[in-house]
């Protein structure tokens, strides 16, 4: 089962915050950067992730359309850092790394728990702003008409049942959907 986190490593410059589905297990975790990533290049470094799970969509949606710092504390048994809106978070170490493009296969062993709230979760306007920030950082690869057109559905369920974090979430979605250039399509077959 693939579950919704914010993905934080760190290396020389600092902590990396990057929204990631992951495959959840008790026990392992695991992670699937695409290679030429900064969170697999720190992955591959330091040996370490902490899996922050918040309910705060607005952490995914500035996550996956820009290179943003959250407020953050020091992990307490990796080299990390734990999300200050983290509901829970698992530190996790790296077992196995298979760099095989595109997308590498991390495994990970669950080495910390961390629990800070309760997980509110997610009503149909925050899937509505997780599903639009997927589809934002998927801009180069999908036609525009299609982004225009998932985006305007996803919007009339934010417009029915979000609260004030998740209009602004999906507002700046929109907007950098909007601003984000298109590669020019090829007219050849």
């Amino acid at each position: 089962m693939i579950i919704e986190s914010i993905l934080t490593t760190v290396n020389e410059r600092g902590a990396n915050f990057a929204p990631m589905g992951v495959e959840w297990g008790e026990d392992e975790i695991v992670i699937k950067p695409f290679l030429e990533t900064t969170t697999f290049k720190n992955l591959e470094a330091t040996g370490a992730a902490v899996v922050n799970l918040t309910d705060d969509v607005m952490l995914f949606a500035r996550g996956a359309i820009s290179d943003v710092q959250f407020p953050a504390r020091a992990a307490a048994v990796v080299r990390g850092v734990v999300l200050e809106a983290a509901c829970s978070w698992r530190e996790v170490r790296v077992e196995t790394l298979d760099a095989t493009p595109p997308r590498a296969r991390v495994v990970t062993r669950v080495v910390h728990r961390g629990f800070q709230r309760e997980f509110l979760g997610f009503n149909r306007a925050r899937h509505a702003v997780l599903e639009a920030a997927i589809l934002a950082t998927r801009t180069h690869l999908l036609p525009p008409e299609q982004i225009r057109d998932e985006f305007a559905r996803l919007q009339v369920i934010v417009d029915k049942t979000a609260g004030p974090r998740e209009r602004d979430a999906m507002a700046l979605l929109t907007d950098y959907v909007r601003r984000t250039p298109r590669p020019a399509q090829s007219t050849a077959r």
